[in-house]
């Protein structure tokens, strides 16, 4: 595994030279966080609580969810991009997996992604709507949850782009998952505000230990919480780990019937 941590390293050394870039990119960020304290504030008028969340976590449940969808990488174009112009007839022949290499890379640009991120978010939350009680307490924990969140968002991505040996143009199929992530994942409003049939149903989808779980045991920690995520994110990332070994194993034959 030595080989691809160190994939992971370069492409993070390589990731923090664009960091000024990427953060300008997502300067709607803090429009996002802007607007939806606004619309949190009006909607709690009158209200503590509402599903068991204040206005304080329901911002700062944004600003996690937020940090890992923002943190993707690009690793669905960059399949996508080899397919189309043949050069992954060259990258197939490197000593090392073809998806495990793309996944460590694109792990070791999210990585770099998540920290900025996650501290434009604690600076414009506390500025909106106030500091997060129990942040630093659930902070590690937290940490462990989003990396696993970021590395079943990377297996999707990879998994859809591998899906390019098939179809050149895959971005339909990620815009499929990325709505069903936004919704079902609780991307915006955690699942708890959902119906009670819904909500029964959402939390234990993959979709919700990309967004919601991370996010959930961040602002409302228990040890119940974290272990609940901890255990799902692992089930569905063997799950998506073995989708991707069994697409490429299919992509590769196709790809040498072809010639290429």
């Amino acid at each position: 595994m030595r080989k691809y941590f160190r994939i992971l390293r370069y492409a993070a050394r390589d990731q923090v030279a664009y960091l000024p870039a990427f953060l300008a990119r997502n300067l709607f960020f803090v429009i996002i966080l802007f607007i939806f304290s606004s619309l949190w504030k009006v909607i709690y008028a009158g209200q503590s609580l509402i599903a068991g969340f204040s206005v304080v976590q329901a911002l700062w449940y944004l600003t996690f969810t937020e940090t890992v969808e923002l943190s993707k990488s690009r690793l669905l174009t960059r399949i996508q991009g080899e397919v189309k112009d043949g050069s992954l007839a060259v990258t197939m022949t490197r000593p090392y997996s073809y998806p495990l290499s793309h996944f460590f890379h694109a792990m070791g640009e999210s990585m770099v992604r998540l920290l900025p991120i996650l501290a434009v978010g604690f600076l414009f939350a506390t500025l909106f709507v106030g500091p997060l009680p129990g942040y630093f307490k659930a902070l590690p924990f937290g940490l462990i949850l989003l990396l696993c969140g970021m590395a079943l968002d990377t297996l999707w991505l990879l998994c859809i782009g591998l899906l390019a040996f098939w179809s050149e143009e895959v971005s339909p199929y990620y815009w499929i998952i990325q709505k069903l992530i936004f919704i079902l994942g609780g991307l915006f409003i955690p699942i708890d505000m959902f119906p009670d049939w819904l909500s029964g149903i959402a939390r234990t989808l993959p979709f919700a230990f990309s967004a919601y779980w991370p996010a959930y045991t961040m602002v409302s920690f228990s040890w119940r919480a974290f272990f609940t995520g901890l255990a799902g994110a692992a089930c569905y990332i063997g799950a998506l780990s073995a989708v991707a070994a069994l697409l490429f194993g299919l992509g590769k034959r196709r790809v040498h019937a072809q010639g290429g």
